[in-house]
């Protein structure tokens, strides 16, 4: 049986350094869009923490209101999945803001 295992609350606020372009996955070919975050800090760039999120659905709406070089805060879910005896993990966005809270660059 697979295990499914969700976390919904977790904000991460920081700098768009790639999108990927839209595409459409699974039986219901909803969109995708991939986007990584890398933390925001004075270290330097090899010991900045970075993150793979994706938006599907609906959601892609939210990913193309920013740009690469924005800097945003990001609501997350984390799912934790295992199928065939491997474990997967997938992040992804319900929220995006501008980090201060300007509306977003088009």
């Amino acid at each position: 049986m697979p295990l499914l295992f969700t976390i919904h609350i977790m904000q991460f606020t920081g700098k768009i350094t790639k999108i990927t372009p839209e595409v459409a996955v699974g039986q219901k070919m909803l969109p995708k869009i991939s986007f990584m975050l890398e933390e925001i800090g004075e270290m330097e760039d090899y010991k900045k923490n970075s993150i793979v999120v994706d938006v599907l659905g609906e959601k892609v709406e939210l990913i193309k209101q920013f740009k690469e070089g924005d800097v945003v805060k990001a609501s997350l879910n984390f799912k934790a999945s295992e199928y065939n005896d491997k474990l997967y993990n997938r992040v992804t966005a319900w929220r995006l803001e501008a980090s201060d809270g300007s509306a977003p660059s088009a």
